[in-house]
């Protein structure tokens, strides 16, 4: 599986509302009722400022992206998003294995958090990852390694 990572640039952007959209209007509108355009909005402004994006591309095609924040104790993952053209293949554990991977390397867990009704939930169970918490809206799952 020909898969890297490159830096997400300012000329992502666009791609990247849309793909945060795709990959999360069905499970937005399931928990919260519908998908609110300017809440969502908002939510996309707040983080994408962050520059921690990276591009997921397959066979040198631009497919999704991720979000990884590393702290003092922790690795935090905090977004996933394949296309779901391209879900389903593989592709999202491939990439949680390599952050899995390099957090070993690290001597450090992995966080993530995760809606209540994703179903990427069952994911993240079956590569290892504990509840350790919970929100308002989210399991806070880790992995220790």
């Amino acid at each position: 599986m020909d898969l890297y990572l490159k830096r997400a640039t300012a000329d992502d952007e666009p791609y990247f509302r849309d793909l945060n959209r795709a990959c999360y209007e069905a499970v937005i509108a399931l928990q919260f009722g519908h998908w609110d355009e300017e809440l969502q909005n908002q939510s996309f402004e707040a983080k994408w400022p962050t520059n921690n994006f990276r591009k997921v591309l397959f066979d040198r095609q631009l497919i999704g992206g991720i979000w990884i924040d590393e702290n003092v104790d922790f690795i935090q993952l905090r977004e996933i998003q394949i296309h779901p053209t391209f879900q389903g293949r593989g592709i999202g554990t491939q990439l949680i294995m390599q952050e899995l991977d390099y957090a070993r390397q690290q001597h450090k867990p992995i966080r993530l958090r995760v809606l209540f009704r994703n179903p990427a939930k069952h994911l993240y169970e079956r590569l290892g990852f504990s509840l350790i918490d919970r929100n308002e809206h989210q399991f806070i799952m880790e992995y220790q390694g």
